[in-house]
């Protein structure tokens, strides 16, 4: 390869025929230019700027509301909640990436973590 990538794909969309919201500003583009996070201080080898995913949840959802992240990775997205005040649920399969997102957290916050009893956890019906 002779050149360095300098974009990441991003889907958005909703169910056809589904109700959906946009909370963007009415002149919000689909090419957002985001500072990359500094590979000296990368976790995670594709880690994402916390400003993507903060940018993202405003666009898409309000204060409060729930966010998904299937692959947890570095924790940008729990940070990114965190600050925009959403509730994000996120999955990673790596258990070192576990921790990492975790000790992420716990720095950012400055609050410890808790284990969760998986018979504590609420299935639904």
């Amino acid at each position: 390869k002779d050149m360095m990538g300098c974009f990441e794909l991003a889907f958005y969309g909703w169910r056809e025929g589904a109700a959906h919201e946009f909370f963007g500003p009415n002149n919000a583009t689909d090419l957002w230019h985001v500072k990359k996070v500094n590979p000296q201080n990368m976790v995670h080898l594709t880690e994402k700027p916390v400003e993507l995913a903060v940018r993202a949840m405003q666009f898409s959802s309000r204060t409060g509301e729930n966010v998904l992240d299937l692959f947890g990775g570095s924790g940008s997205t729990l940070i990114a909640a965190q600050q925009t005040g959403r509730r994000a649920f996120l999955m990673e399969l790596d258990p070192l990436y576990c921790d990492v997102i975790v000790q992420r957290w716990e720095q950012f916050t400055g609050e410890k973590s808790h284990r969760v009893a998986e018979s504590d956890v609420p299935v639904a019906a």
